[in-house]
């Protein structure tokens, strides 16, 4: 009988014996196989380059001595958009968050997780989710097309430019004036906003965007 052929995982982090450790347990899961590991976000890339075979999913540490997973992950979903990126960091703030997955991950798990939250992460990925742990009160959020179309055609173009505006680094207070509006007007698009969508935090907002294909403002 053929032997399964399991879905290929790159990964980075600059510590030696996390990274044994990441492929030890990867390796476990029956579905999946490391097949690159790396020290930093320039040797994860290099080896993707010399590779014929690509990984499916990168696991990528954030901060890391050399090229760190920010850069790494853009330059990754620039040249091989297919790879999931899961993003693995020991600081768990909304800017963190929201960075990595505006420069191309597709899930957010904090160091602390264990193997079985290691597992449902690249499976949700796998399966078409976003991925974000439950370090925030949304988990997953459903990518199917369906759910997002009614979603997306229930906002006023004022709020999708707000929602442009959220995927920024921009603090709310900034965003009001850039919209012509008062601070006021703001919280009441983000809490309208909230409801519609069925979030609870800015970092819900801006995965929601992503989802959808819509672009942050450049801010200048």
């Amino acid at each position: 009988m053929k032997k399964a052929e399991k879905y290929r995982v790159a990964l980075a982090d600059d510590h030696a014996i996390l990274r044994k450790g990441l492929i030890f347990i990867v390796n476990s899961f029956e579905q999946y196989e490391v097949t690159i590991d790396a020290a930093d976000g320039q040797e994860l890339i290099d080896k993707i380059e010399k590779t014929d075979e690509k990984p499916q999913y990168c696991i990528m540490d954030i901060q890391m001595h050399g090229m760190n997973g920010y850069d790494a992950t853009k330059i990754i979903k620039q040249r091989w958009p297919d790879i999931h990126v899961l993003a693995l960091s020991m600081h768990q703030n909304e800017f963190t968050i929201m960075r990595m997955m505006r420069n191309g991950a597709r899930g957010f798990l904090p160091k602390e997780a264990g193997p079985k939250d290691l597992r449902d992460a690249m499976d949700a990925m796998r399966d078409g989710y976003v991925y974000y742990s439950n370090l925030l009160d949304e988990k997953i959020i459903l990518r199917t097309e369906e759910g997002k179309e009614s979603k997306m055609l229930d906002l006023t173009d004022s709020e999708i430019n707000f929602l442009r505006y959220c995927c920024t680094d921009l603090v709310y207070k900034e965003i009001a004036p850039l919209m012509n509006v008062g601070q006021r007007t703001i919280d009441s698009y983000r809490d309208r906003m909230y409801e519609k969508l069925g979030v609870n935090t800015r970092t819900g907002l801006v995965i929601f965007a992503m989802q959808f294909g819509l672009e942050p403002h450049d801010i200048k």
